[in-house]
Parts: C-alpha cells; structure tokens; sequence
C-alpha cells in the first residue's frame, strides 16, 4: 500500500485513526486498520448460516405418605419439547493486538501533541479528503522537524499481533425460523382423611393432567414474541454456548369425578456452557440437570445438535 492510498483512506477514519495515519507518514510505515499488519485486514469474518435442533426432557416423582394414618399423595410429572431453529451469525478470525497496553502508553506523548492539529484539521476539511491528506502531511513534517524524540518514542516498539477465533450466531428477529413443539402430562392419586363431628373416613381421589403446545416463527412476528436462541464460540478456548429457548403451555387437570382445571406450565429456556467444539462440523451432546417441576424433583435432560453452514 502507498503512504497516498494510506493517507486517503485514513481520511475517512475519525481523530484515533488519523493520528495512526500521520505516524505512518512521518516514520514511513506502512498504514492498515489497528490489529493488522501490512494490509491484512484485522477481520476475516464470513456469513455462517446454522441450525439447531434440540430437546428437553423433564421426569419426575415424589412420594409422600404418613403411615401411621394412612394417607398419602403420589405425584408424576412429564413434560417434553422438541425444537428446531435457524440461526443467522458470522465465523471466522479476528486478529488483536497482544500488547496493545504497551502501545498505547508507547504513543501516548505523540498522539497529546497530534490531537489538536486532528481536530482543527478536521473541522476545516470535513470530508474533502485532499484536504485531510495535506493537513496530515503538513502535521507529519512539523513532528518530524520539531518533535523527532517523540516520534522515535512512538514507533520504537512493535504491535504483538494474533488470530483468534470467533463464533456469533443468533435467530433472524425480522425473518425468524423456528418451530417449537411442547406436550406435558401427568398424575396425581391421593388418599386423604375426610373427617367431621362424629364421622370419619378416607377419601381417594385421582387427577391427570395434560397440556401441548406450538410455537412457528413467521415473518412479522411481534419481537417480544421472537424465541431467545443464539449460539457462540470462543476459537481460543474451544468452547461453544448454546440457548435454547423454552414454552409455555396451558395444562388441564381433570379429577376422577370429571371436573377440569387449567394452569400455564413452563418449559424453561436453558443455557448450555463450555461445550467443547473445534469450530468445523455439527455438535452433538446430552446433558443431564436436577430440577424442580413445580414441587416435584425431576431430571431434566438435554439433548442437542448445532450444524453450522446450515440454513
């Protein structure tokens, strides 16, 4: 790259990168965007398509008896979604500065002295770019003419550069694509002491609950309504987080004796951390969690597979 190609493309960069520019031009480095050398560009970032399919499995049981009365209640719970949703996002690399405390303390001197002739360069050349550019040569001769300890300050150590690697992807909340599908049931046998002045006896009693219900993403839909799922990898660490978004449904409980009840049952949303990946192929995993289903203990298991470069 010319210092003259380097100097008009600097001209559109704010007082940060224009300072950049006009080092460049006094010391005769060439000039590219902070963390990258020569013109490597510090990002190399490429559209990346995904999908994710998942599921999340909740059982459970609790038992509670008195035996010296008699009584007990005996409780199960089931509650299953199946979800699959496209994901929009980007991977690729990203280059950073390794020392850039170092270099920022490094320049510190220059850029003081240069930051006023910036911005009064600035405010008189707007975004004419000859004039930015003469405006910068004129500053680069000054430093080198009046300042040249400062200048040999400033350019005596060399960024530390390296790649690393990143992952972002999250569903498209303008044109979302998912398709979430949840069915709960479950039991409840009791047996109670129905006592009063002069009587006594036991009471059984039975109810079952069962509860399903959708959710399909479709354009224009409200964005509060849009299903919170995102994926993300950290290329230095190999780790890989998933959200994989729950539901609610309505459940109905009938009693032996017909009558029906309705309450709203969550599957919740969950979050899945540190799971390893290389970055290349589809994942796959289980995970298994204690849980609470209302007041029961329950298992929830969690099962999943992220396909990047799949829309």
């Amino acid at each position: 790259m010319t210092h003259q190609h380097a100097l008009h493309r600097a001209a559109a960069w704010r007082p940060g990168h224009l300072i950049v520019a006009c080092l460049a031009a006094t010391t005769g480095l060439a000039l590219s965007p902070p963390g990258a050398a020569g013109d490597i560009s510090p990002y190399d970032m490429k559209e990346s398509p995904a999908t994710l399919v998942y599921s999340i499995d909740i059982r459970g049981h609790a038992h509670q008896g008195n035996a010296k009365l008699g009584t007990f209640r005996d409780t199960t719970v089931q509650r299953h979604l199946d979800g699959t949703v496209h994901l929009k996002g980007t991977q690729g690399t990203v280059t950073g500065v390794d020392n850039a405390q170092q270099m920022i303390e490094q320049t510190a001197p220059a850029r003081q002295l240069m930051t006023p002739a910036i911005q009064q360069a600035m405010a008189t050349c707007g975004e004419d770019e000859a004039c930015m550019t003469a405006a910068i040569m004129k500053l680069s001769a000054d430093m080198k003419h009046n300042h040249p300890g400062v200048l040999e300050g400033a350019t005596k150590a060399k960024a530390k550069l390296s790649n690393h690697g990143l992952g972002n992807w999250t569903i498209n909340a303008t044109e979302p694509r998912c398709s979430l599908h949840a069915l709960t049931q479950g039991t409840t046998h009791f047996r109670t002491i129905d006592g009063g002045e002069g009587y006594g006896g036991y009471v059984d009693g039975s109810q079952k609950r069962h509860g399903e219900g959708n959710r399909d993403c479709a354009a224009g839909m409200a964005l509060d309504s849009v299903p919170r799922a995102s994926a993300k990898w950290n290329g230095d660490t190999r780790m890989l987080e998933l959200k994989l978004p729950g539901l609610t449904v309505d459940e109905q409980t009938t009693d032996a004796d017909g009558n029906t009840d309705t309450a709203k049952v969550t599957i919740p949303d969950v979050s899945l951390d540190a799971l390893p990946w290389t970055g290349k192929g589809p994942q796959s995993g289980q995970q298994t969690r204690q849980v609470e289903a209302g007041d029961v203990p329950a298992t929830m298991t969690i099962r999943w597979t992220f396909t990047p470069g799949k829309a």
